[in-house]
């Protein structure tokens, strides 16, 4: 494949990252590239010189053709897609808006993403209508994630929520086999895809969901706030935004471009990622980034001596792995041991407590080399319970 450098360290100068820092969390928040940035200020500078003229006579054009240039790199086209700031603000939509009936059914993971979880609980409780979870055993048993959520599904499922990636437990779904069991039951289906655009090949259309949700500031490069919900052409009548303002009697996507006084500048970078992502390498992108990660936690693995939970095909550029630690299995601890690895060590790494143990979840990203994962595996071996 082809990189403008051949060498992570060489590629780090296009982020502003600290040199001395090793940052494994590119799956939280993303780093946004210097381009990409520079491109945003443009947009806020002129925001700035003419407010009015930029927000009412220049933006709304110009969001659209942003909206259709990241649709194109779906595979969708523009009119289907709205942006939001962030995954979860595409979920709100789709739940606060959708025609609820009291004993409806909602199912999705218990390793659902914590915010959809409680935004789950709080349409629940407006609306009337029952969470129904399923769960399954990490480290994955084969067939196990499709075989217990088809087992959830009652005929009273209205709706589906499916990680296309999990956000804790960092592997794709069955995503195609779980979608075949809501057709054929006439369920809806809504996809979590937090984490997809630009780390997986994408196109949305095909997938055959009523809606799908990503983020683009993770693995896409754009800043922080750029996000979109897509929607079927048959799914959107009902669909207001989080925020209801002026134009919520235009409909999908247009009640979605206007929500009050708010910087658009995220938005409409995401020309300037989509440049960057192919300068990079582009689709050759994805591919490279999972090697690496394999490569990342085969020296985890062999350095503690644990197990990977999950095949490499159900990984994409993130992995969560064991940490070899006695000792209790909190998210307080978990906590306290990702702070204390920044502090200590400079290594910016998220942890998660599941199922009685604690866990640690990496990212591969084309700045990361693999001295950022020695400094782990280092690092780890020598926390209070360290136990290879």
């Amino acid at each position: 494949m082809q990189f403008k450098f051949s060498d992570g360290k060489e590629l780090r100068k296009h982020w502003m990252l600290a040199e001395d820092m090793h940052f494994l969390n590119h799956g939280s928040f993303g780093a946004t590239p210097r381009v990409v940035l520079q491109a945003q200020q443009r947009f806020r500078d002129r925001l700035e010189l003419q407010p009015v003229d930029f927000l009412v006579r220049q933006a709304p054009a110009e969001l659209r053709a942003a909206a259709g240039e990241l649709a194109e790199f779906l595979g969708a086209r523009g009119e289907d897609l709205a942006f939001v700031e962030n995954a979860t603000a595409g979920v709100n939509a789709v739940l606060r808006s959708y025609p609820w009936q009291a004993g409806d059914e909602l199912l999705l993971s218990a390793h659902a993403y914590p915010a959809v979880k409680q935004l789950a609980r709080f349409v629940a409780h407006q609306c009337h209508i029952v969470i129904r979870e399923f769960d399954f055993a990490f480290p994955l048993q084969e067939g196990e994630i499709l075989e217990r959520f088809t087992a959830a599904v009652t005929p009273a499922t209205r709706m589906a929520i499916i990680d296309h990636v999990s956000s804790p437990l960092a592997i794709l779904y069955p995503l195609q086999e779980m979608l075949a069991v809501c057709r054929a039951k006439g369920i809806r289906t809504l996809v979590d895809g937090a984490h997809v655009p630009g780390m997986l090949p994408l196109e949305i259309p095909a997938l055959g969901v009523d809606w799908y949700v990503g983020n683009c500031h993770k693995w896409l490069f754009a800043p922080k706030g750029c996000a979109f919900l897509w929607a079927a052409p048959n799914a959107r009548d009902f669909l207001q935004p989080p925020v209801v303002s002026l134009r919520m009697e235009e409909g999908f996507p247009a009640t979605f471009d206007w929500v009050g006084t708010r910087d658009p500048s995220a938005w409409l970078s995401i020309s300037a990622a989509i440049a960057f992502y192919r300068e990079m390498g582009g689709p050759d992108i994805p591919a490279y980034l999972h090697q690496t990660l394999l490569e990342a936690c085969q020296l985890l693995q062999d350095a503690w001596q644990v197990e990977s939970p999950a095949a490499p095909q159900q990984l994409g550029t993130m992995a969560t792995l064991p940490l070899p630690l006695s000792g209790e299995a909190t998210l307080e601890r978990a906590n306290q041991i990702r702070d204390q690895l920044w502090r200590e060590h400079r290594i910016e790494v998220p942890l998660f407590a599941l199922k009685d143990r604690l866990w640690i979840r990496i990212s591969a990203q084309l700045y990361n080399v693999m001295d950022d994962y020695r400094a782990l595996a280092v690092a780890v071996q020598h926390l209070p319970g360290y136990q290879a």
